[in-house]
């Protein structure tokens, strides 16, 4: 699960003790967030850039409160892991994308200003907002809006959406039913695909310890996007039909963006790489497919001409960590 930061909740409050209290609401809430699966902070780009220079008061920015010796060490410290994200929206994750290009979001009117880009992706992934407690517009559990697009016939369209919002501990308490019921609900939905695995990829092999693996990405918030990668790879191994397993030509003809790793990497961990078949055979699945930062690692048997999938989880370790 991630969230998604509120960028029009960046702006200063009165005092350097206002500020300061927000600051903790904000650590505080986000560390609650995290006790049930929240894994990270996404913050849109224009503001991570310069993150460090806002201002939370009148000559006070978010830097003058990471050298302040006042503040809590520990809240300044977990800050810091906290604003260490992603893009709003990353390469994979094409069709939220492709609308969001096609989109203006705001909280007053269709179309107005100023736009509220971080609302608008907590949307399209059906994910909760985040906001510093800087107004009393942002003391609330959900957050109404707009939504502008142009619809996929070039027509206009418009909408009133409502996203789910926190920016202290008890308005994320208020949301903790309707997020376990979510990982309830893709927890049961990774069970599913490995039970109908041979329907839902009917080229691909997936090795036991799929099982187990697949039920961790349930609730990490990629369920969808490995599901849509693996079709992808399955919809390419169907017309496999003679030769060597054809890298280049995969990656000509997908999105998949499949790469292997490193020598120096492979020399000192290719054991981490080394995934049994369900014949009881173990072999390398150098071969890996990025999605947010999960991975999967796959194997291509030239000789009976199929393809295994071994792995499904982050990233396993390089020499560049």
């Amino acid at each position: 699960m991630e969230c998604i930061f509120n960028e029009l909740s960046a702006q200063p409050v009165g005092t350097t003790d206002d500020a300061c209290l927000m600051m903790q609401h904000f650590v505080k809430s986000v560390v609650s967030a995290q006790s049930v699966g929240l894994q990270r902070v996404r913050i849109p780009e224009d503001l991570g850039q310069n993150l460090f220079s806002l201002d939370l008061a009148p000559d006070y920015s978010v830097g003058s409160w990471l050298n302040d010796e006042r503040v809590d060490r520990d809240l300044r410290d977990r800050f810091r892991l906290i604003v260490a994200n992603p893009p709003l929206l990353s390469a994979d994750e094409v069709e939220a994308a492709d609308l969001f290009a096609r989109s203006i979001f705001c909280l007053t009117e269709p179309a107005g200003t100023p736009e509220a880009k971080g609302f608008g992706v907590a949307h399209l992934r059906a994910t909760l907002l985040l906001s510093f407690l800087s107004g009393p517009q942002w003391d609330t559990h959900t957050l109404n809006g707009w939504h502008w697009y142009i619809d996929q016939t070039t027509q206009e369209q418009t909408e009133q959406i409502r996203v789910n919002h926190f920016a202290t501990i008890p308005h994320f308490e208020h949301h903790k039913p309707w997020i376990q019921q979510r990982q309830e609900e893709q927890v049961q939905r990774s069970i599913d695909v490995w039970e109908r695995r041979t329907v839902f990829f009917p080229h691909l092999t997936l090795c036991d310890e799929l099982k187990r693996q697949l039920s961790n990405v349930g609730t990490s918030g990629h369920l969808n996007q490995i599901i849509d990668r693996l079709r992808t790879l399955d919809a390419f191994v169907e017309k496999w039909k003679s030769g060597n397993f054809d890298l280049n030509r995969l990656n000509e003809q997908t999105n998949l963006r499949v790469s292997g790793e490193s020598s120096p990497t492979m020399q000192r961990f290719s054991g981490q790489r080394k995934f049994k078949l369900p014949d009881g055979r173990r072999e390398t699945f150098e071969l890996h497919i990025k999605v947010g930062d999960m991975r999967f690692h796959f194997y291509p048997d030239n000789r009976e001409r199929k393809v295994y999938v071994g792995y499904i989880g982050p990233h396993l370790a390089t020499v560049s960590g």
